[in-house]
């Protein structure tokens, strides 16, 4: 195997002029000929450099912990797909991380509270894993949350919530729909009660009073949401469409309403807060508002690997700007 040494001596350098050219070091001055030579031999010889003992050097692991609710779930894999690339960019790995409710994450506290990461971002929903992690990661790693946090003095990477709900209500509003239900994610969450806010400050603009029983919960998942329409449904007489807080229990309750016989969108209209692959390809497919997942993963990155002193508590991601994908699922109220 090549190491510094086998290079700096075949091209004729020092090893520690072959560690600045590997390291990108914009202060060293050498001819262009001779970091060209290096570059060749590096490329040739297939050098790769020793992460472990690198590591040791500074002190750190160069791995980063991201921990999800159901890393099955395809929203929370495309999280963190964005997160490993933008970890990549900064020279770190990304080690994924599952808090189920049942789970054990002994494992888990000893790898983050042990210092084996450099930093933790948590997906926060606000159970007891949340907690345990949390109180693990303080004051020994940065910590940031995804969407909700640990407590009022967590750092919180969030979408716009209420603005996400108020699109996808107003476009159910403007086809003319006016018995409009809402499932939460969960109830308890922050980021779900802002985007029923969203929902119930649209609804008030247009002078319509929700009743209590036009809400509901459709989780995380597709059983949720096949569960939660149907539970919506038989207690609320009338209504036309309803808006999900997300995409992937949207699509286990279309499934669910096309088997009891009512027709989407002709009886029945859906919209989903976030968008997804798999929304594109339900039949008929699901109207969904585009927010900017990939950003939200990589500014929580950013926000770890910066060593910055400068703590942003709540950051909110406007940009790129959230967007209604208008598709098969919403039509005019029936």
């Amino acid at each position: 195997m090549a190491t510094m040494a086998t290079i700096a001596r075949a091209a004729g350098v020092s090893p520690s002029v072959v560690s600045r050219i590997i390291n990108s070091d914009e202060t060293l001055r050498v001819r262009n000929v001779t970091r060209k030579r290096v570059e060749d031999l590096i490329r040739e010889l297939d050098y790769a450099p020793h992460t472990a003992a690198r590591s040791l050097r500074s002190a750190r692991s160069g791995y980063l912990a991201l921990v999800m609710h159901d890393l099955k779930n395809p929203v929370n894999a495309e999280i963190f797909s964005c997160a490993q690339r933008a970890a990549a960019r900064h020279g770190m790995a990304t080690i994924p991380g599952e808090a189920s409710r049942k789970g054990d994450c002994s494992l888990l506290e000893d790898l983050i509270g042990g210092g084996g990461v450099d930093g933790l971002i948590l997906q926060g929903a606000n159970t007891k894993m949340d907690r345990v992690l949390s109180r693990a990661a303080r004051r020994k790693i940065p910590t940031v949350h995804l969407q909700s946090g640990y407590s009022k003095d967590s750092r919180v990477v969030s979408i716009d919530n209420q603005k996400a709900a108020r699109i996808a209500t107003q476009h159910l509003l403007d086809l003319g729909h006016r018995r409009i239900g809402f499932l939460h994610v969960a109830q308890r969450l922050p980021f779900s009660q802002e985007r029923k806010a969203g929902w119930m400050n649209s609804l008030s603009d247009a002078g319509i009073q929700p009743e209590f029983s036009w809400q509901g919960t459709g989780g995380f998942d597709f059983f949720g949401g096949a569960r939660g329409i149907e539970k919506l449904l038989a207690s609320a007489e009338g209504l036309t469409a309803a808006v999900f807080s997300n995409v992937i229990s949207a699509i286990g309750a279309l499934s669910k309403v096309l088997d009891m016989g009512i027709r989407v969108p002709r009886e029945f209209s859906v919209v989903a807060i976030h968008d997804s692959d798999m929304a594109k390809c339900t039949r008929p497919s699901i109207t969904a508002v585009r927010t900017p997942l990939e950003r939200v993963a990589e500014i929580a990155v950013e926000e770890i690997c910066s060593r910055t002193d400068t703590i942003r508590k709540r950051i909110l991601v406007s940009e790129p700007s959230l967007k209604l994908v208008e598709r098969m699922s919403s039509g005019p109220a029936p």
